[in-house]
């Protein structure tokens, strides 16, 4: 019995010299974690987590990066604890955790399709309360991607028009085109006369399958059946597919494609495929995104390039001066945010989307929705890119329509093209898509 008494009375002074060195070292469990968890448990400190997809030494994710530190300098209380993390896996974890709402407090975010599950889901938090912040700042017209049901859940940090006309002067001009042609019909035209002197007309690369729909058909649709059209089919059913607007769009594609307007191997090579085609002047023009405007610029400083949208189509009930666009990544709140942790979070989102960062973003050649002089510098062509997507901005097929819907488009824009597919038998498939989601 003593012998166990003395045991038992070992162990007790053990765990307690322990307990004791570990207090007196700082290096219990809670900070071997890092110091950031420490901090905020002693109320010193209020720690945010935040997953992104910052993995890339791109200049728009530097940019971001250096924006985060910046305001923990000068934000001493609040610590941001970010996980960057590679955009495929990124988009899978979301997925994941979301079904068991362990979520972080801030949240990288896709508009449109990509943000409604969360919205759906209660997940995230709409920041309505804030938005006077950027009134002068964000013009209202350039939010709409991150608003659903009438609220506000996020903002973007980029604009990336998908439907851009790079032109080539010095060709146009030798077959007679001293400016870009206004009307389709000017413009098949000159797809003719390209044609004649054996240049491709445009380069496409439509191996992947989203150009025709991201960078084709969501312009041109939009010049035939207007801007409401897909809210309409998908919402209040007063539209469909199966109109005669819409047929009349993928005509278009089609048309094109009888034209010979594309290099003959459009659908087996890919989008950098088709941008090398314009750079070593074998194509006359390429319709493409923003994204390759960085890398335009890079491989091809001195080419005499300009910058159009897709002509009048006649007929059409939409804006001949839009341009389809989206918006980019956002960050949510996550919708358990309150008291301290809330407000602290919206004091970042203050900080974060600010003039500076905005100013840094087309000093990269990256388009911003933000109302601001372009610094000195930036290149003529982001001028030009800028300018046109002024005017007004219109929604991009695949960042609307539900995924299975969007990959129907995908496969039959192209099959539509190769001629085992009628634009009709397309808008069938589509309408017939859309009927099952209600």
């Amino acid at each position: 019995m003593l012998k166990k008494m003395k045991s038992r009375s070992f162990l007790v002074m053990m765990a307690f010299l322990l307990a004791l060195m570990t207090a007196c070292s700082g290096k219990g469990s809670d900070q071997a974690s890092g110091d950031n968890n420490a901090s905020a448990k002693d109320g010193n400190k209020i720690e945010l987590t935040f997953w992104n997809i910052w993995t890339d030494p791109s200049p728009q994710i530097e940019a971001s990066k250096k924006q985060v530190e910046a305001f923990m300098k000068e934000h001493p209380n609040i610590v941001i604890k970010q996980q960057n993390i590679p955009h495929d896996q990124y988009k899978v974890k979301v997925k994941t955790q979301a079904a068991g709402k362990q979520l972080p407090d801030l949240i990288q975010v896709w508009p449109g399709a990509e943000l409604k599950p969360l919205v759906d889901g209660k997940l995230i938090q709409p920041i309505d309360d804030m938005l006077s912040h950027w009134s002068d700042l964000l013009p209202e017209e350039k939010l709409g991607d991150y608003r659903m049901n009438g609220k506000q859940y996020a903002l973007p940090g980029s604009i990336t028009p998908t439907s851009l006309v790079y032109y080539d002067k010095d060709i146009l001009k030798n077959v007679g085109y001293d400016e870009f042609p206004n009307t389709y019909e000017e413009f098949k035209k000159l797809i003719a006369k390209l044609n004649d002197k054996k240049i491709i007309p445009i380069a496409l690369g439509n191996k992947a399958q989203w150009i025709l729909q991201s960078s084709y058909i969501s312009t041109i649709g939009d010049r035939l059946t207007g801007d409401q059209f897909l809210s309409s089919v998908l919402d209040s059913g007063d539209k469909k597919f199966t109109d005669e607007k819409f047929i009349q769009a993928v005509k278009v594609i089609k048309e094109l494609a009888d034209l010979k307007a594309f290099n003959e191997d459009f659908n087996s090579i890919d989008n950098v495929q088709h941008r090398d085609l314009f750079v070593l002047g074998e194509a006359a023009m390429m319709i493409d995104g923003a994204w390759s405007l960085g890398p335009l610029l890079k491989d091809a400083p001195d080419k005499n390039v300009g910058i159009a949208v897709f002509p009048k189509v006649e007929g059409g009930e939409g804006d001949p001066a839009a341009v389809s666009a989206v918006s980019g990544t956002g960050i949510a709140l996550n919708s358990e945010l309150k008291g301290e942790k809330l407000k602290a979070a919206q004091e970042f989102f203050e900080y974060f989307y600010s003039k500076e960062y905005f100013t840094e973003l087309l000093k990269a050649n990256v388009l911003v929705p933000a109302n601001i002089e372009p610094p000195a510098g930036i290149s003529p062509l982001l001028k030009e890119v800028s300018k046109l997507v002024s005017h007004k901005l219109v929604p991009v097929y695949d960042a609307t329509l539900p995924t299975n819907v969007t990959d129907i488009l995908n496969t039959g824009l192209q099959e539509v093209t190769l001629g085992t597919m009628s634009p009709e038998e397309l808008a069938e498939k589509l309408q017939k898509a859309v009927d099952k989601q209600k």
